[in-house]
């Protein structure tokens, strides 16, 4: 369906539609997009580190032994303890590997203790020589990715630009049939059907969200080389305008 033929069905006032809390008099419904990319200019790191020992207090002692090095390398590394998180814990048995037709695990041959680690580091420069230290102390890593450290700040300029590409292209879309903006009925991050079901259903209006989109840091050589790819934040604003025919 073409946007002049989508247009004919919105601008016809349908009662029923009205008593679902759409506008009983025309309007346009018009989804808006932007898109912001930067330079990641800070890294999101995670790692496990691990301990193994026959005995399960062995294996927490020789996880927690790691972690204070950890400390102590973060601290020296000037990372604010406000950017290091370290609040889990997980202890397993490890089995003897039996035979993988057989629901018997196998006998207990020792423990396991892991805890996990995420640290935002705002000094990109700095990660190669991070990333050997903490290997030397054994950090397994399982998550690398590029952020900005104004996210906020790129969300919001986001959201004003799919805002101002709404309304232009309901503009566009008004001016060659001689109708025009009145005013703005509803707004929402989420598409026409959610708009109907919960601003004016079954609940509220889900608070307004960015996705950003990012790539893991690539190692590009033997050398402790890392590129992070740019950070994309994309945004798509749904909004309903009351229009109506120009003098």
């Amino acid at each position: 369906m073409n946007r002049f033929a989508f247009l004919f069905l919105l601008l016809v006032p349908i009662l029923v539609f009205a008593e679902g809390g759409l506008p009983d008099r025309p309007y346009i419904y018009v989804d808006g997009k932007a898109e912001i990319e930067k330079p990641a200019d800070i890294m999101i790191v995670r790692f496990d580190i691990v301990g193994r020992a026959p005995q399960q207090p062995k294996a927490n002692e020789d996880v927690q032994t790691k972690a204070n090095k950890i400390f102590g390398l973060l601290k020296d590394r000037k990372i604010g303890d406000n950017d290091v998180i370290a609040e889990d814990i997980r202890s397993q048995p490890e089995f003897q590997k039996g035979d993988e037709y057989s629901d018997n695990p196998g006998k207990i041959i020792g423990y396991k203790v892991s805890r996990m680690f995420q640290i935002k580091l705002r000094d990109v420069a700095a990660f190669p020589k991070l990333v050997d230290d903490l290997i030397n102390v054994g950090a397994e890593f399982y998550g690398i990715e590029g952020g900005l450290a104004k996210q906020k700040e790129i969300e919001s300029e986001t959201w004003e630009k799919a805002l101002a590409n709404a309304r232009e292209q309901a503009n566009k879309t008004l001016k060659p049939l001689n109708m025009k903006i009145d005013s703005v009925f509803a707004v929402s991050p989420v598409s026409f059907p959610s708009i109907q079901t919960d601003f004016f259903g079954e609940g509220a209006i889900s608070s307004r969200s960015a996705e950003m989109q990012t790539a893991e840091v690539e190692r590009v050589s033997v050398t402790p080389q890392y590129r992070l790819a740019p950070v994309k934040v994309t945004q798509r604003v749904h909004v309903i305008y009351l229009i109506s025919s120009t003098p």
